[in-house]
C-alpha cells in the first residue's frame, strides 16, 4: 500500500522533475521503513510503485541489474523512451513466469499486484515524461499510458494510490482543494502536491500511508537527485529513504523542512556570532558576506555553501584537535 506522486515543479525560472512517495509497506503487518522510491543506474529517470511489495521488488531488483550490466541501457544516448519499452518488456517476461500453488487462485490478480511510476528527461524531446505501467489481463503484460502531453509539460502533476478507490481519490481530492484555497488553478506548481503527500502520510485515520517522505528530482541536465526530510516536523530527527539517521551518521545530502517543504541545510550553521575568533585565512572575505552581522545571508549560492561547509567542517575539526591534545597535556 502506498501513495506516490510526480509533477513538475517550476521555480525561479526553472523546472524540474519531482518524486515522491511515503515509505509505509503493509501486508498481514505495518512497517514504516521501506523504501519505495528507487534510483536506476541511469542518472536521468526513477521509479517509484504502488501495491504489492511482494509483486513489485522482484521485479525492480531484477530490472536494476539489468540495467546496471546492459552497455546500451545505462549509456545517456540511449533515450528513456527505449528504457520504458525494456521494463514493459522485462516485466511481461518475469510475471508471465509466475506459477500459482493455490488451486483456483486468480493469475492474472496475481500478475497485477504492482503498478508504477515512471519518468524523466527525455532528450529526444527536450522534456520532463511520465508513464504509468500496469498489467493488462487482455494483454497478459505490462502496458504503459504516458500521463504527459503537450498540454501538461508545463503544469504536471500525477498521485498513484493502493487502495485506488481510497487513497488516490483522497489525494487528487485534497489537492483540488488546496489549489482552490490558494486561488492556484492557474498559476505554476512548486511543492503542492508535496503537501497532500505530507498531510495525508501524517493522518492517522489512512492506515495505508505512512512513515517518512521520500523525495527525488530529476534535472535537464539529465541527473537526478535524492533528498532526506526531518520527520515528522522540522524539530524532528533526520530521514532518509524511509530510514532514521542521527546527526552523526545521517547522509550527506540536502534535507527539507516537512512543515515548509522548502530546503534546510544542516551542515551550514545559521549564525556564527564571534568571527574574529577563528582564522577564515584566504576564505575571510567569503565568509564575512556570508555572514553579515554573524546571520547567514538569505539565497546563498551553491557555490557558497560548498565552501562554507568545507571551511567550517575544517575548523571545527581543528578545534577538536586542539581541544584533545590540550586534554592530554593536561592529564600529563
Amino acid at each position: 500500500m502506498t501513495l506516490c506522486t510526480a509533477w513538475i515543479r517550476q521555480s525561479n525560472n526553472t523546472e524540474e522533475l519531482v518524486f515522491a512517495t511515503d515509505s509505509t509497506l503493509t501486508g498481514g503487518e505495518k512497517w514504516d521503513n521501506g523504501i519505495k522510491l528507487f534510483e536506476l543506474p541511469r542518472k536521468d529517470c526513477l521509479l517509484c510503485f504502488a501495491g504489492s511489495t511482494f509483486r513489485a521488488y522482484p521485479l525492480i531488483l531484477n530490472l536494476v541489474s539489468s540495467i546496471k550490466f546492459n552497455t546500451y541501457l545505462s549509456k545517456p544516448e540511449t533515450d528513456i523512451t527505449e528504457v520504458l519499452n525494456y521494463i514493459s518488456d522485462l516485466f511481461t517476461n518475469l510475471i508471465k513466469t509466475i506459477v500459482s500453488e493455490i488451486h483456483g487462485e486468480d493469475i492474472h490478480e496475481l500478475r497485477s499486484g504492482a503498478k508504477f511510476l515512471f519518468g524523466g528527461w527525455c532528450w529526444q524531446s527536450s522534456s520532463f515524461r511520465i508513464w504509468h505501467l500496469y498489467y493488462s489481463s487482455d494483454a497478459e503484460g505490462f502496458l504503459f499510458k504516458e500521463l504527459t502531453s503537450d498540454d501538461t509539460k508545463t503544469r504536471f502533476y500525477t498521485f498513484l494510490g493502493d487502495p485506488q478507490e481510497a487513497v488516490e481519490k483522497e489525494a487528487k481530492d485534497r489537492f483540488k482543494k488546496l489549489l482552490m484555497e490558494e486561488d492556484k488553478y492557474d498559476s505554476k506548481l512548486n511543492m503542492e502536491p508535496l503537501f497532500i503527500l505530507r498531510d495525508i502520510a501524517l493522518d492517522k485515520s489512512i492506515r495505508e500511508v505512512g512513515g517518512s517522505l521520500q523525495i527525488a528530482k530529476v534535472y535537464k541536465s539529465g541527473r537526478s537527485e535524492f533528498f532526506g526530510i526531518l520527520w515528522p516536523s522540522s524539530q524532528g530527527k533526520p530521514y532518509f529513504q524511509g530510514r532514521e539517521y542521527n546527526d552523526y551518521n545521517k547522509p550527506r545530502i540536502k534535507y527539507l523542512n516537512p512543515d515548509t517543504c522548502e530546503l534546510m541545510d544542516l551542515e551550514v550553521p545559521k549564525k556564527l556570532n564571534e568571527l574574529a575568533e577563528y582564522n577564515f585565512g584566504m576564505f575571510s572575505d567569503l565568509i564575512a558576506e556570508c555572514y553579515p552581522e554573524g546571520k547567514l545571508k538569505e539565497n546563498i549560492s551553491e557555490k557558497e555553501r560548498h565552501i562554507l561547509k568545507s571551511v567550517i567542517q575544517e575548523i571545527t575539526y581543528s578545534e577538536f584537535v586542539k581541544e584533545t591534545e590540550k586534554q592530554e597535556e593536561e592529564a600529563e
